[in-house]
């Protein structure tokens, strides 16, 4: 049965990024899903504060600026996904007794941020005009499972665009929500609103990560993928997470074929 916006179960609302905004930081990307969207900033190696320094390794910061207020509870769990994420696939022992700061602000429907903030005095406009879903404050606020997904992808764009630090893998991450008995991906926030439960989860891309492949050319290899954020909430069963689960990676990798298409065009120019 077609959604309120006409797509189908399987379909991604259009997506949208871009990188290289902030002028001030050695990287920095942007992703939207339809009108969810994130910015993203990667800085470093620099230096870190004695307290914080690691003999061992570079010391990871990872901060959130909500669209409004101050960060509270969804912040500081979106923190500790993003750790998660990324800490295990930056080339953190390669900088010991230095910092790589990760910063996402997350953008809503009709946000007009002061561009000073943003990209240091160039006008910002984001979303496009052509997306409609822009009114109604969100039910679930920053907190949506969506949301959480586009601030990965849009850390992702960020790092790469700095390509001072080394991944082993590019995580790309999508949601999806169980509504009415169906399994709809990429879901609105009425959508989640409504769902039984809501799930997230991040896959990394790239070669001899895992043994299962991922059906992914990267870079003239086939990449594999590795499940590296999985969230749920709400009431389900083993095989609906499973099948979230299965389902998130194909969605995963249509993400990653976009966001590839999308670098090339950039650093082409």
């Amino acid at each position: 049965m077609p959604r309120a916006d006409g797509r189908t179960p399987h379909d991604l609302r259009p997506l949208r990024a871009s990188v290289g905004e902030l002028d001030r930081a050695d990287g920095s990307g942007r992703f939207a899903f339809g009108p969810v969207a994130a910015l993203a900033s990667f800085t470093g190696p620099i230096e870190v504060r004695i307290r914080e320094e690691r003999v061992d390794a570079a010391t990871l910061e990872v901060v959130h600026r909500p669209l409004e207020g101050i960060a509270g509870t969804s912040s500081r769990a979106l923190v500790s996904t993003l750790e998660g994420v990324f800490a295990p696939l930056l080339a953190l022992q390669a900088f010991p007794r230095a910092l790589l700061q990760l910063v996402v602000q997350s953008l809503a429907p009709g946000y007009a941020p002061h561009p000073a903030s943003l990209s240091d005095g160039r006008q910002v406009s984001w979303p496009p005009a052509e997306f409609t879903e822009a009114g109604a404050a969100a039910p679930l606020g920053a907190s949506t499972f969506a949301a959480r997904a586009a601030a990965v992808n849009a850390a992702t764009l960020a790092a790469l665009h700095a390509g001072s630090v080394g991944m082993r893998a590019v995580p790309f991450a999508v949601a999806l929500a169980a509504v009415d008995g169906e399994l709809l991906l990429d879901p609105s926030a009425d959508e989640e609103a409504a769902a039984t439960a809501r799930f997230g989860f991040a896959w990394a891309f790239g070669t001899g990560i895992s043994s299962a492949a991922g059906g992914m050319q990267l870079d003239g290899e086939e990449a594999e993928a590795e499940l590296v954020w999985a969230e749920a909430e709400g009431e389900f069963s083993k095989d609906e997470f499973d099948a979230a689960r299965d389902f998130s990676r194909a969605a995963a990798a249509e993400v990653l074929a976009f966001a590839k298409e999308e670098l090339e065009a950039f650093f082409k120019r």
